[in-house]
């Protein structure tokens, strides 16, 4: 009985923690164009599969005066050629000076190209819903924040399932999508989309700040810069897929990302999805009731974050199990200042 009562709670915490997904609302037809011009800025490194799909669904969304601007970071697959031949301004990214990681380098490089009012940074993999930018900039223009959205994990092959538990604790742990929502002050903030006010962005350094330039993880250096931070998620407003190359490169990609962005949760986020989790490893030995419980959360959650089936949830434990190898590798390369591959550089899992 014990030992059910302590699933039960952690079980709880998992719904608690992804109570729901709110998004901003859609603006009023009769108020006209009232957001402010916005400059979109794309980083990007060989992404010349990706992204055909994302200016698609920019240009879409653009109005008069707004500004589009891929940032080619010495690609080696035509993502430049691609890029202008879907009618977006391509700009070379600086060679990388020391201390620099190249993202934030092609972000800045980005800003300073352009003269928008309002500055939004999308990654390549990402699709915006209809509607998303009018949306996103309403909410940041209200908020004075950085508003970011971490997208629905649109999936093609069944590797790309191994990244359901970190979407699920990436959601989790800011406690943002918690029951408390309205109560939690907001510290994190998601990569694949942000915006931000260029006047803010210039008061802190932007991209440019030494706190930000070479950051493992630069969209929590810069929200905690600001100060402000308003995150949404889900498939209403943006859709990517996460790496579609393969094994190598999500464990690759994680490995990067998970310990710093565990690092920077509130404390008791991290302990209520630290019992979450302990929940899913204890409850099959607790009870086969605690598993079919389990299976059944990991399905409702589980589609709140991307494009995962019954599946996924059955085989949760085998997830849950690669999850946890991949983070303690991510903690052990970060306690030691080690490196990984991405993208052909060898990039710190923690900034020096």
């Amino acid at each position: 009985m014990l030992s059910i009562a302590l699933f039960l709670a952690g079980w709880s915490c998992g719904w608690l923690l992804l109570w729901r997904l709110p998004v901003p609302p859609r603006a009023v037809a009769s108020a006209g164009p009232s957001r402010p011009r916005l400059a979109v800025v794309v980083p990007a490194r060989d992404e010349a599969a990706m992204l055909p799909a994302l200016l698609a669904s920019v240009q879409a969304q653009l109005r008069e005066g707004d500004e589009l601007v891929v940032v080619d970071d010495h690609s080696t697959d035509g993502t430049a050629a691609v890029a202008s031949a879907c009618d977006a301004r391509v700009l070379a990214a600086p060679e990388l000076a020391d201390g620099w990681a190249g993202k934030p380098a092609a972000c800045h490089a980005g800003a300073m190209a352009t003269t928008a009012a309002l500055l939004v940074f999308v990654d390549a993999d990402v699709v915006l819903a209809d509607g998303a930018l009018d949306r996103l900039a309403l909410a940041q223009a209200a908020s004075g924040a950085v508003v970011s959205v971490q997208p629905w994990h649109q999936m093609a092959g069944p590797v790309e399932r191994l990244s359901l538990v970190f979407n699920l604790t990436a959601l989790m742990g800011g406690g943002s999508f918690s029951a408390w929502r309205g109560q939690v002050r907001h510290r994190l903030a998601y990569g694949p989309v942000l915006l931000l006010d260029r006047e803010r962005y210039e008061a802190v350094g932007g991209y440019a700040n030494p706190a930000v330039r070479g950051a493992v993880a630069e969209d929590l250096a810069l929200a905690r810069l600001v100060g402000r931070s308003l995150p949404f998620a889900g498939r209403r407003l943006a859709s990517f897929r996460m790496y579609p190359q393969g094994a190598c490169q999500l464990v690759r990609g994680w490995t990067k990302n998970i310990a710093t962005g565990a690092g920077n949760v509130p404390w008791w986020a991290g302990a209520l999805v630290v019992a979450w989790i302990w929940s899913l490893a204890g409850g099959v030995f607790a009870s086969w009731w605690c598993v079919a419980a389990s299976v059944v959360q990991v399905a409702v959650q589980g589609r709140r974050v991307g494009r995962y089936g019954l599946l996924s949830a059955l085989l949760y434990p085998l997830l849950l199990a690669f999850f946890l190898a991949v983070f303690l590798r991510s903690v052990v390369l970060t306690a030691t200042g080690s490196r990984v591959r991405w993208r052909g550089r060898l990039v710190p899992t923690r900034a020096p």
